[in-house]
């Protein structure tokens, strides 16, 4: 009798443990997915920032980031906000004068966490100079992205850093 009942009280434990994780809609730890929804969501979102950027669109890079986002780079300081990160490419886009050639910004690794997701990846940036030097930069990213109530996703966190020119040493 004492383990019919040890039984039927770990069973209902289990019931209850687990229809919370459903009714809440999240996973207890991040899964690593290499397809389906949620990594198809976060490469349409790099896909559309690679373009916004290579096409030196402000309003486009910035749409794709969280009214509350944290955008950081490597020596600037911290932007909190889209309308900063706006103001941000705004002003990256008007001083650029190199013509760009190619971004690519594959990812490396897609964890998901119900409805937000980490990935991250490393990219290249082909650029050509006004006296016609093609240069390329090379950088590492590492985004937490969230999945928006029309299914969308947009960036809550983006980190990017680039790689030191070693080229002289």
């Amino acid at each position: 009798m004492k383990n019919n009942i040890i039984a039927v009280v770990a069973f209902g434990l289990g019931v209850v443990v687990g229809f919370s994780f459903v009714a809440t809609g999240s996973e207890p730890y991040g899964v690593v997915v290499s397809s389906g929804p949620v990594y198809e969501g976060q490469k349409k979102l790099i896909g559309s920032f690679e373009q916004a950027f290579t096409e030196g669109d402000a309003e486009g890079c910035a749409k794709l980031y969280t009214e509350d986002t944290i955008y950081m780079q490597a020596e600037l300081p911290m932007e909190v906000g889209r309308d900063v990160v706006l103001s941000g490419y705004r002003e990256y886009f008007k001083g650029r004068t190199n013509k760009v050639i190619e971004v690519s910004e594959p990812i490396s690794e897609v964890i998901s966490f119900g409805n937000m997701a980490a990935f991250r990846g490393t990219g290249k940036n082909i650029e050509e100079t006004p006296a016609g030097e093609r240069v390329t930069k090379t950088y590492k990213y590492m985004i937490l992205s969230e999945k928006q109530p029309d299914g969308s996703w947009q960036m809550k966190w983006d980190i990017y850093n680039f790689d030191a020119d070693y080229g002289d040493e």
